[in-house]
């Protein structure tokens, strides 16, 4: 009896154990579906034992996420300096024609020589193209960010190419329409990258290094010009390695914008390439703001593009960020810029003309990298209403000076405060005006229609740029240089009541939070906490 007893409880204990044998291998089962958040490695040998244990990855600790967000920063600013390289060779074309005007025009045996209007034209013939370059940068970016840029650093290879190969003045004037082109194809491909590519952390700071490297590329110009005085041949095939240097960069370095992947429904390398520029392993799950910043808002089918241009959260920038440039050109930056030699000189000192440039184009530099600190500290509207503000000042101040001298007035300053005034003019102009509209297309625009509507923006821009340019020898015979200074003034002003009205602040906001604000329906979404998987990740952005 005790035997049937035995045996009857040693039965149990093998169901028992038989029980416990399935549920482990139901629990491991359990664990492998698991949404791409487990990592099982079960061997079993021939009696069922289990000889492995379940091997789970973990939601990444604090110190990890830290390290991620750290590579994902380094990662993006490694690009955005990488996508500034392109704006080098196309912003030479500004300075080109100061540093190569005299060369040009003196007298020589074995070379081309210009006359004064043939001088002027050849400056203002890529004034000309730069508007079209605008329009045309608007139409290739629909192709890609990467290729624009390709395009971009290409033309202005053949403009440099062609200004040093000239025999003819006609050549000449190709070369610099070709230029001027390419000027106006650089400025607006690599902001909207720079914002594309950016986390809000640093978008502020990323989206102005275009205007930097503007500044960069005209001091660079202008030093090619100091230190070869005599060859304006040799200063543009000095210009044309930056865009042999930037099509390199692009065709071994740079990837696409995520974005632009996201919206030609290329979501696999969208996502690959995000992770990239937020620090995520390429073995990590996606996490959710990640995914979120991927994912497409609603559109209604069959929408056009003329139906996603009409829309209000299109329309309301666009005329917001128009408005900004019209003050930014017509409060008189560039006016200043291209006479300030000629003030110089009225103002009694003595400047060698390249010195005058080079140390304008210096304070031009030092105010951008300036810009790109006060910006991602202060955001867009700050910054702004100071140089604002500050142009009134100095540009009144300027005005007032000239108006005492004019009438008679002896100032004994030996001619410091109007190079004062204009300096510092130039300083505050580069704080705010000159620089944060161009800065603000890259990401002000919703994606669907972000490379229209910044280019287009770009070029009637640069529109107003030539207006003010053209009429400004008008304006000086009417109301003397002291008038059209206090005209200026007011224009500075009025355009800081303008931002105080109109201009939204977009520092730390997603670009899909700058959408929300324009939009006449504003939708919260709020992204689902912690970490998911691929696969999840996949059905977020619609794989």
């Amino acid at each position: 009896m005790a035997s049937v007893i035995d045996i009857n409880n040693v039965n149990k204990r093998t169901d028992i154990n038989d029980a416990n044998k399935q549920k482990d291998f139901n629990n491991i089962n359990e664990l492998t579906n698991v949404n791409n958040s487990v990592n099982e490695q079960i061997e079993v040998n021939t009696k069922g034992q289990i000889l492995t244990c379940v091997e789970i990855k973990m939601a990444p600790s604090a110190d990890e996420e830290k390290k991620w967000e750290r590579d994902g920063i380094i990662y993006q600013i490694l690009m955005g300096l990488c996508a500034n390289v392109v704006v080098l060779g196309p912003a030479m074309g500004f300075g080109y024609s100061a540093v190569a005007e005299l060369a040009m025009k003196a007298s020589k045996t074995d070379d081309l020589q210009l006359d004064d209007v043939q001088a002027n034209w050849m400056a203002t013939v890529s004034a000309l193209g730069t508007p079209l370059g605008c329009l045309i940068s608007s139409l290739i970016m629909r192709r890609g960010r990467r290729i624009s840029m390709f395009m971009t650093s290409l033309i202005s290879l053949a403009g440099w190419v062609t200004i040093y190969m000239s025999n003819s003045y006609g050549q000449i004037l190709v070369g610099r329409t070709i230029s001027g082109i390419s000027t106006g194809m650089a400025s607006v491909p690599t902001t909207v990258y720079a914002a594309e590519i950016s986390g809000p952390k640093w978008r502020g700071t990323m989206v102005t290094w275009t205007s930097i490297s503007i500044a960069l590329g005209v001091l660079i110009v202008y030093i090619f010009g100091y230190i070869f005085k005599d060859d304006w041949r040799l200063v543009a095939l000095m210009c044309a390695f930056f865009p042999v240097m930037a099509i390199a960069l692009i065709l071994l370095v740079i990837p696409e914008a995520p974005l632009w992947l996201r919206d030609q429904n290329r979501f696999e390398e969208a996502l690959e390439i995000m992770k990239k520029f937020r620090g995520v392993p390429e073995d990590q799950p996606a996490p959710a703001e990640l995914l979120f910043e991927l994912k497409p808002r609603p559109q209604m089918k069959n929408q056009n593009l003329l139906q996603h241009l009409i829309k209000r959260s299109s329309l309301v920038p666009f005329v917001i960020i128009l408005g900004y440039f019209f003050f930014q050109q017509f409060s008189g930056i560039f006016v200043v810029i291209y006479n300030a030699v000629a003030i110089m000189d009225k103002s009694g000192v003595q400047v060698d003309p390249y010195i005058g440039a080079v140390l304008i184009g210096v304070a031009r530099l030092i105010a951008s990298l300036l810009t790109a600190g006060v910006s991602r500290k202060f955001g867009r509207r700050i910054p702004s209403i100071v140089s604002g503000v500050g142009m009134t000042i100095f540009m009144g101040g300027l005005s007032l000076y000239l108006f005492l001298t004019e009438n008679g007035t002896a100032v004994s300053d030996h001619g410091v405060i109007p190079v004062a005034c204009m300096m510092l003019y130039i300083f505050t102009s580069t704080l705010g005006y000159l620089v944060i509209p161009f800065a603000m297309v890259g990401e002000i625009f919703p994606s669907k229609v972000k490379d229209i509507l910044s280019g287009l923006t770009v070029a009637i821009g640069y529109i107003f740029s030539a207006i003010t340019v053209k009429t400004y020898p008008d304006m000086l015979r009417l109301m003397n240089m002291h008038g059209v200074f206090l005209f200026f003034a007011i224009i500075s002003f009025v355009g800081v009541i303008f931002i105080l009205l109109f201009l939204p602040e977009t520092k730390g906001k997603t670009l899909r939070e700058i959408e929300d604000i324009f939009s006449k329906k504003k939708v919260v979404e709020l992204p689902v906490e912690g970490a998911v998987g691929e696969s999840v990740a996949s059905n977020a952005i619609g794989l």
